[in-house]
């Protein structure tokens, strides 16, 4: 069990030493005392739910919360630092990969690795040097993209291996990886893996921060473990397991987590109408040099029921959502007809009139409006169902008050800013958001990216609440467990293609793999 005592982890030569950090925001305690040690050549996953103290941690560590803004000390590579911001933390020879991508999207991919340090021949910037450092870069993690492409012409899965490939290249000491695979493939996360162990063989240490426990059991030498702000223990990964990790994290069994969100792979009733009909699927646009987005899809969602897009990054996934959703980047090809209507979807208002819905990958970017309330953000999709000449305030208090109960969101009030809200709960709002819009189909993109196991678990209930009312689900996912999980049919793109389809009680990793790799289920 939990040491709540065990505190100080007593090493030989920490690279790292942060001792009796607490940091207080108004009406927040958001560390409470916490202490750990960072060997050399170690990987230590740092785990807990939204709110248990994790990012602020990593803040302080990177200067981002300079000292000054919190009690206790830090001691980095035999030294006492007192970070004064995120330039003094990287000189001390700390990087850090942010869960939000801090790169300049209208700048280069090569411009952002070479940020705040380019290559300079004749006291002028050296292009031609910049790229080819770039290069060597994106090569390191296995990226093929060109180091000449402007980010914000990236997905967001290839701007996090741009973020990994710039903290990796900075010859640090000490990286810190939050959430570093939230967007990868399969095969990309085989290739970070192996990175990660490479340097770590050849001394670097990393902070492992990650919601997926599997990967902190694969990778990680020893596991800390926060909650409420506090170090409830640290354990050698060798001598506990992932039961333990999940009850020491939220103080509930694994067993009644995974209960949530199963699939309804064992209905026996007649099939449902369909809700959704794709034919003959296209998306083309020279933007993608060559390659279509999508090419000749086709597919059906029935009301009930949860269809599962899997593949890898750049398969089709986002791409065919967006298309739906009216978001096409190119011209699109063939029909689609929702509850056996034709529809003509040019834009999102077009899909938003119709009954489609779409909860985005990029919740703070895409789904939210940081600065709102909780209450403004739930109803800002609905709007026009409050309005009679203007917005009726009780109204939209009432029915805010009403999707918040439905989605248990935890919340300091309903007029707080939704940005102060953990990142579970920020996805919650973002689903409640479209449900005040009573759709038919719901498109969710990576719905539970950047959650914590006991957030997560109550999406999945959430979704699976939906589905058995009647809702018909179009769900995108890289966690091949949650496909799993969640799906009645799975159907694997690969090259913006339909690869193949496999549909419960059929449905695993290994199938998907499979078609997704270019077998057979």
């Amino acid at each position: 069990m939990a040491n709540p005592a065990a505190n100080v982890l007593h090493t030989g030569q920490p690279v790292l030493r942060m001792r009796d950090l607490r940091k207080e925001f108004p009406g927040v305690l958001a560390l409470d005392g916490v202490s750990i040690d960072v060997r050399p050549g170690e990987i230590l996953g740092l785990v807990g739910e939204n709110g248990a103290g994790k990012s602020t941690l990593i803040k302080i560590l990177g200067g981002v919360y300079p000292t000054g803004t919190y009690t206790g000390s830090i001691n980095f590579a035999g030294q006492k630092r007192r970070f004064s911001g995120a330039a003094d933390s990287m000189a001390a020879g700390i990087s850090i990969v942010h869960q939000e991508l801090s790169l300049v999207p209208e700048m280069t991919v090569a411009e952002n690795l070479s940020l705040g340090n380019e290559p300079r021949r004749f006291g002028l910037v050296d292009a031609v040097r910049m790229v080819e450092v770039a290069a060597k870069r994106l090569q390191r993690v296995g990226a093929t993209f060109d180091p000449e492409t402007t980010v914000s012409a990236l997905g967001i899965s290839e701007q996090q291996v741009v973020e990994i490939a710039r903290a990796l290249g900075n010859d640090a000491q000490l990286v810190v990886l939050d959430e570093p695979t939230a967007a990868l493939s399969e095969s990309e996360v085989r290739r970070l893996f192996a990175l990660l162990g490479a340097l770590r063989a050849k001394g670097t240490s990393f902070i492992y921060v990650s919601h997926h426990l599997e990967e902190i059991f694969e990778l990680c030498d020893r596991i800390a473990v926060l909650r409420d702000g506090r170090l409830i223990d640290c354990l050698d990964t060798a001598d506990t397991n992932e039961a333990h990790v999940v009850e020491l994290m939220t103080g509930a069994e694994l067993s009644e987590l995974e209960l949530a969100g199963r699939g309804s792979a064992s209905k026996e009733d007649e099939p449902a109408a369909t809700v959704l009909q794709v034919e003959h699927l296209s998306v083309e646009t020279p933007r993608w040099r060559g390659r279509d987005p999508l090419r000749d899809i086709s597919l059906h969602v029935r009301a009930g029921e949860v269809v599962a897009l899997a593949g890898a990054m750049g398969s089709g996934r986002t791409a065919l959502l967006s298309t739906l959703f009216g978001l096409a980047r190119g011209k699109v090809r063939g029909r689609v007809s929702l509850n056996g209507e034709l529809m003509h979807i040019a834009k999102p208002a077009d899909a938003i009139g119709a009954g489609v819905a779409m909860v985005p990958e990029d919740r703070k970017a895409r789904g939210l409006v940081l600065g709102m309330s909780v209450t403004h953000n739930l109803t800002l999709a609905a709007l026009r169902g409050l309005t009679g000449v203007l917005v009726d305030p009780v109204d939209e208090e009432s029915e805010a008050r009403k999707a918040a109960k439905q989605l248990q969101l935890v919340a300091p009030s309903m007029d707080a800013d939704v940005a102060t809200l953990s990142g579970g709960n920020q996805q919650k709002v973002v689903i409640g958001k479209w449900l005040l819009t009573k759709p038919s189909l719901l498109l969710l993109d990576e719905p539970t990216r950047g959650v914590d196991v006991g957030a997560k678990a109550e999406i999945y209930r959430l979704i699976r609440g939906l589905v058995d009312d009647g809702m018909a689900v179009v769900l995108a996912s890289s966690d091949l467990p949650e496909v799993v999980r969640l799906s009645d049919r799975v159907v694997v793109l690969r090259d913006g293609r339909v690869a193949g389809e496999v549909a419960q009680p059929d449905v695993s990793q290994r199938a998907i793999m499979q078609l997704a790799l270019g077998g057979t289920a």
